[in-house]
């Protein structure tokens, strides 16, 4: 099956301060709107400006566990608050296929009820979210990925049979600068009241010293979150949501992957 790649780097507009919503001194958040002729409509944008001019964006959008790969390209204009999008192609290289093999792993396995099983058929899934930072030179930096697998039951219930998060840094990278993992969380995911949604979130944080001057530190932090859905809403569908929260030296300049199967 031909796959594509979904690949969101993100370009803020520099011009931002007369469109945004005041939370505070230095706190200001701004829900963006797509532009006519955006290929793909995501549920939610947002930006928020933290201070200094730094900020952090938010994607939320739906995806589906169909085995295809599918790229999209989001641009951002703070002063006008809208988004565009644009499909994309993308082939992953050889180098980042064997990194990402050697990933560091978190696993939490689940248990398909054998007495559901034998009363209702059910169909199974297979999910995967990941979101990744690019420097400006479109070399990844650093990849965090949850992967789930889950099935539905005919009255629409959901059990989670398997989710993993694997955390990846460049070390060297193709240019020779080194980054480092800075912790990360992986807990259990949850059922809501009617086991309709299942919720796993999870967070990494990387960080650099030679990005530019050797003196000089830059962090970045992946907040993910990733929802199987059921018939309701979509079987086979998941909910997804990805924050990239970077601070330091030349921290502008690196963009936001995200990627979903």
């Amino acid at each position: 099956m031909l796959k594509k790649w979904i690949v969101v780097p993100v370009v803020v507009s520099l011009s931002f301060f007369s469109a945004f919503t005041a939370l505070g001194k230095e706190n200001k958040v701004m829900n963006l709107h797509a532009e006519s002729g955006s290929e793909i409509i995501l549920k939610k944008v947002e930006y928020r400006e933290i201070e200094d001019g730094e900020g952090y964006i938010t994607i939320e959008g739906r995806a589906t566990a169909d085995g295809i790969i599918e790229a999209y390209q989001i641009q951002i204009d703070t002063e006008n608050g809208t988004y565009i999008t644009k499909s994309l192609d993308y082939n992953s290289s050889k180098e980042e296929l064997t990194a990402e093999e050697s990933e560091e792993e978190l696993t939490y396995e689940g248990r398909d009820s054998s007495e559901n099983s034998i009363l209702a058929a059910k169909s199974y899934y297979k999910g995967w979210l990941r979101a990744s930072t690019e420097d400006p030179v479109r070399i990844e930096t650093a990849a965090s990925k949850i992967s789930m697998s889950w099935s539905e039951d005919a009255d629409g219930l959901l059990e989670c049979t398997s989710s993993t998060f694997n955390t990846w840094a460049a070390n060297p990278s193709e240019f020779d600068t080194h980054w480092y993992k800075n912790g990360q969380s992986f807990p259990k995911y949850k059922y809501n009241s009617d086991n309709s949604k299942i919720t796993q979130t999870a967070w990494a944080a990387y960080y650099n010293y030679d990005f530019g001057n050797d003196d000089l530190r830059t962090d970045v932090k992946h907040n993910m979150t990733m929802i199987p859905v059921n018939k309701n809403i979509g079987s086979g569908q998941f909910d997804y949501k990805v924050t990239m929260d970077k601070s330091g030296e030349s921290s502008a300049l690196l963009q936001l992957n995200v990627t979903t199967n």
